[in-house]
């Protein structure tokens, strides 16, 4: 029989199980912390690299264990998500193998496989951080807002500077290129100072829908929610870009269709109707210069001249594809091997190199992963339309510009899911999880 535990003994033996689950928990915070980090440089940082040293990719991989031991312990590994965490990688190395085997070289094949790849584990990761929570998906939302407006206050700051100083903008940009190892989009504007376009630009648009939507559930005043929209569309009019015009435009249509009637939408609309009348020269200036002849023409023109190659290199092999990084000889993209593919008709080149079997499973991927839009979701009906025409527009970018698959566009698409998950305000008070 045994005796009485001593007090020492029962000391050692609390102090064991107390121990256990704050080791726990710091696995589980630390994952948390890795992919806040994470996100935000990557959103908020012109480039993945500083001077050199690239930080992304080593934290994205410490990223991965962390995510798995989260995945369990927070008690979603559930079969189907298990099955699709190793089915997917699993079955985009069929292309990889595919690309080998017709000939191209494998720094292109890997380079397509990773950035597909790293596009859909940033959607798994954020499924993660969110935990079906309705509290962690405003902070997932409100993590991607106050990146995007870093982003946008480093461009206005950089223009700014080079302004003050009269240093052209171009320079600038150059500056910045070299700090973080990166190629940005410029062009010298003259009197209108420069072209500034970041990656991060394309999530400005979803930006601007979520303020001028769910700003009451992001307990963001009116004032500084007018400040932020001010903030992005100045950022979002330096990037010169005719999508990122037209999609932010779009955006800002939507969420002033489905926000809440108040004074808020009437101070934004009076601000920004001041300060388009106060810059409307400038903004006309600008209006003429991108879409004329001598900035526009040559860009939509290639765009034009890769469409019927494409075509022809999909119809020669409709099921399967090429494989990964695989390009057609009519017409070769980028210097480099890894840049050959490098198309800006990419809802063409994705399915060419993809084939049918591939693009349906991003279709099935896609009805998985926005379920909420069509099933169960606890939106009304606007609001679903208006996040399907959203995701719908992003994926048009497909037609003119390679935005697919890259980092941000993951955390575009992980940013328009969340939106589809979230409950009304009454209903989320109620039953802050799910």
């Amino acid at each position: 029989m045994e005796g009485p535990i001593s007090i020492q003994a029962a000391g050692q033996q609390f102090g064991q199980t107390r121990r256990q689950p704050d080791i726990l928990a710091f696995f589980d915070n630390a994952f948390d912390w890795f992919f806040y980090v994470y996100v935000f440089a990557t959103i908020a940082l012109p480039g993945g690299s500083f001077y050199g040293f690239n930080f992304k990719s080593p934290m994205f991989l410490g990223l991965l264990p962390l995510s798995v031991y989260s995945l369990f312990h927070r008690k979603q590994a559930t079969p189907t998500e298990i099955a699709l965490a190793i089915a997917v990688p699993a079955i985009l190395t069929g292309w990889v193998v595919l690309g080998l085997s017709n000939g191209f070289a494998l720094s292109g094949v890997m380079r397509q496989y990773m950035d597909i790849l790293i596009t859909v584990l940033i959607c798994w990761l954020a499924t993660i951080f969110c935990n079906n929570d309705e509290t962690r998906r405003i902070k997932f939302l409100r993590l991607i807002l106050n990146a995007v407006l870093a982003a946008a206050v480093l461009k206005i700051a950089v223009i700014a500077y080079a302004v003050i100083r009269g240093i052209p903008v171009v320079q600038m940009v150059q500056l910045l290129d070299k700090i973080f190892d990166t190629e940005l989009m410029t062009m010298d504007l003259g009197d209108l100072f420069g072209r500034v376009q970041f990656v991060s630009d394309g999530l400005i648009p979803v930006c601007v829908f979520i303020l001028l939507r769910h700003r009451d559930r992001l307990k963001i005043g009116n004032a500084l929610a007018s400040l932020m929209i001010l903030l992005l569309l100045i950022s979002v009019t330096f990037s010169f870009s005719r999508f990122f015009w037209g999609f932010t435009a779009f955006a800002f249509i939507v969420g002033l269709a489905l926000g809440k009637r108040d004074r808020f939408q009437l101070s934004v609309i009076v601000v920004l109707s001041l300060s388009f009348l106060a810059a409307l020269p400038a903004l006309v200036s600008v209006y003429q210069l991108r879409f004329s002849t001598a900035v526009a023409g040559g860009s939509d023109e290639l765009r034009t001249e890769q469409v019927p190659p494409l075509l022809r290199f999909f119809t020669s092999a409709p099921f399967f594809g090429h494989g990964m990084g695989s390009y057609t000889n009519e017409d070769v993209r980028g210097e480099t091997e890894a840049g050959r593919a490098a198309y800006e008709v990419q809802l063409l080149s994705v399915p060419a190199q993809i084939g049918l079997l591939g693009t349906s499973l991003f279709l099935i991927l896609g009805f998985y992963y926005y379920d909420h839009l069509w099933w169960k979701s606890p939106l009304k009906w606007s609001d679903r339309i208006g996040i399907t025409l959203l995701l719908a527009f992003w994926v048009a970018a497909g037609l003119t510009n390679p935005l697919l698959f890259h980092p941000l566009s993951g955390i575009n698409y992980a940013a328009l899911a969340t939106l589809a998950t979230l409950r009304s305000k009454k209903n989320a008070t109620l039953t802050p999880s799910t």
